[in-house]
């Protein structure tokens, strides 16, 4: 269990997701215990690994979404 909430912590940590204080502790942590920057470096690598991924809607559902707009509009508008 212990290790899932490192692991979990050093996630947030990894993405910059958890307050200022527990970072500096992750910091200091990840410097002080080996194990724990073993598994913080194992992180790095795979986020390094990820594909970039950019989603793009549609044009279709672009256009379905500006036409459900001009729909509400006009009827909030009677």
């Amino acid at each position: 269990m212990k290790e899932n909430y490192t692991m979990n912590a050093l996630v947030q940590f990894m993405y910059h997701e958890m307050p200022a204080e527990e970072a500096v502790e992750m910091a200091h942590q990840i410097e002080e215990n080996p194990e724990m920057r073993e598994m913080f470096d194992t992180l790095l690598l795979a986020k390094v690994q990820l594909p970039k991924a950019k989603f793009n809607p549609s044009n279709a559902a672009l256009d379905n979404i500006l036409q459900y707009s001009t729909k509400t509009a006009f009827e909030a508008s009677l």
